[in-house]
This record gives structure tokens, sequence and C-alpha cells, in this order.
């Protein structure tokens, strides 16, 4: 079996137009809502969400959002599967509210979704997966993600701690010493590729949940360019973790973004 790593078009910040006109379409907008339903589908599967195209135009349909960046595709031995990419619905958003609007409209979003779906738990799992180009080299990206001095300037005030080994745990903690997430790195290849497993040990609620798989994932795009690749799997579906996690991943992504470009901590992320 193989696996190929995400195979996305790099959509810049500023050409958000490709990915308005991606989203004008109702057939488009009924695959990315089969996608947040489910997550990480199988191509045969989204078929079924347009019964009435044909596979031919779903799969320009998938091309369409695969190039405004609203998709990630995977490759597992002969299957091909779709993930949400929500970097770029929030450049979108960006485009019209700040870093701090954003953040808040995210927490109040999230209050409300939690709301209205209690009592709806489901015995499954979700893989959140997010991507964004960042304009430096897969080097300094690394540094970023791994110096605990600048962890603290975009991951929620959190400095990481970790031997990178294989084996080895790491854990992030805030400036007090209280943990936030704690795992143990599983695959690591420097300036290329971190995947570690992951508890939320930021509250006793998310503590106690099942531990899921972090994993990062970076390709450089030229001299100076780099796209990352952020694919949380195994997110128990109804419990404390999924629901505190969930839009985090791409949250994430905009503040390392943000960071390793500018210096600059995003509100909320420091």
């Amino acid at each position: 079996m193989t696996i190929e790593s995400p195979n996305l078009v790099p959509v810049p910040a500023h050409d958000v137009d490709r990915t308005i006109r991606a989203l004008a379409d109702p057939h488009r907008r009924a695959l990315l809502d089969s996608l947040r339903n489910s997550d990480g589908q199988p191509v045969r599967d989204l078929e079924g969400v347009l019964p009435h195209l044909g596979r031919h135009a779903v799969l320009k349909h998938l091309r369409v959002l695969e190039g405004a960046g609203l998709v990630a595709t995977r490759k597992i031995g002969r299957s091909r599967f779709v993930h949400l990419n929500p970097a770029a619905i929030v450049d979108l958003a960006r485009r019209w509210i700040d870093d701090y609007s954003a953040f808040a409209g995210l927490a109040l979003t999230r209050l409300r979704d939690h709301v209205e779906s209690v009592g709806e738990i489901m015995a499954t799992t979700r893989t959140l997966t997010a991507t964004v180009v960042i304009e430096a080299t897969p080097d300094r990206v690394w540094e970023a993600m791994t110096d605990p001095e600048q962890t603290r300037r975009w991951f929620f005030g959190g400095l990481v701690r970790s031997g990178w080994t294989v084996g080895d745990p790491i854990e992030w903690v805030d400036s007090e010493g209280t943990s936030l997430i704690a795992g143990e790195i599983t695959e690591i290849e420097p300036g290329v590729r971190l995947v570690h497993t992951f508890s939320a040990t930021w509250s006793p609620e998310t503590a106690a949940d099942p531990v899921s798989t972090y994993r990062w994932e970076l390709e450089a795009m030229g001299p100076a360019m780099t796209r990352v690749t952020v694919t949380h799997s195994d997110v128990p579906v109804g419990t404390p973790t999924e629901q505190q996690v969930d839009g985090g991943t791409s949250l994430v992504l905009s503040a390392l973004k943000t960071y390793t470009e500018t210096g600059r901590t995003m509100p909320g992320m420091g």
C-alpha cells in the first residue's frame, strides 16, 4: 500500500477570486457539505452525492475545488481520498475581518454548534486536514515548529519540549509549566515530517478522551516557499476534544504562517 502526500495547488492569500468562483456553484457546495459531515471520503463515495451528474462531472468539480485550495486529496493504494482544507476559507474571511474578529467568531460558532449538538454523540472518529503555503524555507518553518521560544508566539502560547527522536515524548506547556498537549513522536524527518500522538491535556475533560494522531508535512515549493499540511486523524467525534479542536488546525496554520512570515503573533495565539 502506498500513501501520497496531499496533491494541492497553492492558492496565494490575495487570490480569493478563485475561491469565490469555486464556492458559487451549488454542486461544489454540496460536495463540501458532504465532506463537512464526513471528512476524508473516497472519490467513489462523493460521486453518490451528485448521482445525476455522473462520474466525470463530479471529478471536474473536485478538480475545481482542489485548484481553489478548498480540498486536499491523498492517495492510499488505488483509492483517492478527499479532505476539506479550511485554510482557503480562513484566507477568504480575513479579506474582510481582522484576526481578532476571526478568532472571536470561531469561538462563538463553536459554542453554537456545541449547544445544538448536545446529545448527538456518534461512536466514530474524524480526520481534520488543513494546508497553507508559507513564504519561507522548510528549514525556517521547522525551526518555528520546534523552537520553544518561537512556538509560544503562534501555538496558543505553548512552549514545545521534546528530544526530537522517534519514541521521545513531546509536550506543549504554558508559561507556568502546565501541560497543554502531550504525546509521543512516532515519525520524524527534520524539515520534512513530524508525526506524534495527541492528547489534549489542557483540561481534565479532554485529557480523558482517546489519543489521536497529529501529522505535520513540509514540502519545498521553490527557493523560499513551503507547503505545510497538517492531518489530525482519529479524532473521537462527540467528545470534548473534538468540539474544542474542530477548526483549530486551520487557525494554527494561519498563526504559523503569520509568525514565520512577519514575526507577528495573531491575537489569542500567543
